[in-house]
């Protein structure tokens, strides 16, 4: 008799939720501006008018279509109109894991976040998530099937917006100033850059993005130094090498962004 041994990587205890969603774009939960946080994200959309920003990159969302993101990876939801919007929203850690999780990790920053899975395979998506939302469920049960949403979204299609879409307005705009966010931006100058008006751009930007040019920089920035901070910078570094050059105003946008002190954000991240 032939024997055959396997040896499996060790998976480390880790904490996810599952929510189903139903909310328009008048409810005060919506979270308008750009966020970042330490969990990996799935959302799946059901309906409603809406697509995602990513890292600046703008995603168009149809039902069944599903956006994954890393820790610090900055995001939010751009609303279209107050069409309802349902969908499943599930946060993972995946610390000590990340081997398991390649689709999140194996990709650069808002590179690849939109997923599509053929007709059947996303019916089969949907019914996963109604099952992992089942109150009634073991421990067993909702491992086995998180593991099998994870094992449907390795097989999913990444869908490249960047050759569905012409560079436009916005895009130009994003593209600049994540190129130069250390240092000093001005409206005035990326509309120029951009052969438009001050008034153009801004009005373009809350189109797109649902958010000003300038809000856009600051939360950049903001998010750019959290993740310098999580990878071991010191406050003076993050600060300056996100575009802020007063270290101590940094301290206090950076602590009423995330109710924290960098300096305390920093040892509560690093590994």
């Amino acid at each position: 008799m032939k024997k055959t041994t396997e040896n499996f990587p060790q998976i480390n205890p880790f904490d996810f939720s599952v929510s189903y969603v139903e909310i328009d774009a008048n409810a005060p939960e919506n979270v308008y501006d750009d966020h970042i946080h330490d969990e990996c994200e799935i959302y799946i959309n059901l309906s409603g008018d809406v697509s995602f920003s990513v890292e600046g990159t703008i995603y168009p969302i149809v039902p069944g279509g599903v956006i994954i993101t890393r820790p610090s990876e900055y995001h939010h939801c751009i609303y279209h109109s107050n069409k309802f919007h349902k969908h499943f929203w599930i946060l993972f850690n995946p610390s000590g894991n990340d081997k398991l999780f390649n689709i999140f990790f194996n990709r650069k920053l808002g590179r690849n976040n939109l997923l599509i899975l053929p007709p059947d395979e996303t019916e089969e998506l949907f019914s996963v998530c109604r099952n992992l939302n089942h109150p009634d469920n073991d421990d067993a049960e909702k491992y086995y099937l998180f593991f099998k949403l994870i094992h449907l979204l390795n097989k999913a299609s990444a869908v490249n917006v960047e050759k569905q879409y012409k560079k436009n307005t916005v895009t130009t705009a994003i593209n600049y100033i994540n190129s130069n966010l250390s240092q000093r931006l001005e409206i005035k100058e990326i509309a120029k850059i951009c052969n438009v008006s001050i008034n153009t751009l801004e009005r373009q930007f809350k189109h797109s993005l649902n958010i000003t040019p300038a809000r856009y920089i600051k939360n950049k920035r903001l998010a750019n130094a959290a993740r310098l901070l999580s990878d071991g910078s010191n406050v003076t570094e993050a600060a300056h090498l996100s575009g802020f050059c007063d270290t101590s105003s940094f301290i206090e946008f950076f602590k009423k962004h995330y109710h924290i002190t960098p300096l305390k954000y920093k040892y509560l991240h690093i590994d």
